[in-house]
């Protein structure tokens, strides 16, 4: 078997099995268990672990999905454009929320590293946990953090936030879609951005926003403080 054809077989199973994982989450009537992305990764690990492939070869045949994070990212400011008087409405507010929310996770997280005396490089890795990971992995290139569990990190956080975030704030009495999108943005970045999109147009607007401030902040301050 040429490399070649490797290549575009493990390619395959990439898109084959987030396709899958669609088609089952809204069979299942978007059920939070069958959250696509965790379907999928689930999938594909099945399907290496059961086919004796090494990782290190899957990855190297997925590197364009590593390249279309950026403009996945990007495309975002879409309904953020489409919602944009929504947001200068709440644009003060929104700042403070995601300076003090965003500073608050990284003192946290470094308490928690410091306590368990954790070596620099995961300690920059589970920092940047609240970034998305294009700015995630950036951060930790430029810091000589730990990229791979900086991507694993980053994954688990969106997916977790995605998950029970909407069902956690509804039962906190939390309906006001603006509100559950910035929650979703600031928490969970692309992956609860994406499920604010499933909200509403408005929700993923400010979840974009969220997401795009957060991973901007952490950007800028982290350097320093590292």
């Amino acid at each position: 078997m040429s490399l070649n054809y490797q290549s575009l077989l493990l390619f395959s199973l990439t898109v084959i099995s987030f396709a899958i994982a669609k088609i089952a989450y809204h069979r299942g009537k978007n059920n939070i268990l069958l959250q696509p992305l965790l379907v999928g990764v689930i999938l594909v690990v099945f399907c290496l672990y059961f086919l004796n492939i090494p990782y290190s070869q899957y990855i190297d045949s997925n590197r364009i999905f590593q390249w279309l994070l950026g403009p996945a990212v990007v495309s975002l400011a879409i309904p953020l454009y489409k919602n944009s008087h929504h947001i200068r409405q709440w644009l003060g507010g929104v700042l403070l929320t995601i300076v003090i929310s965003a500073s608050l996770g990284v003192l946290i997280t470094w308490m928690i590293s410091q306590l368990f005396e954790l070596q620099l490089n995961t300690q920059i890795a589970l920092i940047t946990k609240s970034a998305t990971t294009p700015i995630a992995l950036s951060i930790n290139e430029v810091l000589s953090g730990n990229k791979a569990l900086a991507a694993t990190v980053v994954m688990f956080t969106g997916l977790f936030g995605a998950m029970i975030g909407p069902v956690l704030l509804t039962r906190l009495g939390f309906h006001d879609h603006r509100i559950m999108g910035l929650a979703l943005g600031l928490t969970s970045h692309a992956i609860g951005t994406q499920k604010a999109l499933e909200i509403s147009p408005l929700c993923g607007a400010f979840a974009a926003f969220a997401m795009t401030l957060t991973g901007g902040f952490l950007a800028l301050v982290l350097p320093f403080l590292v």
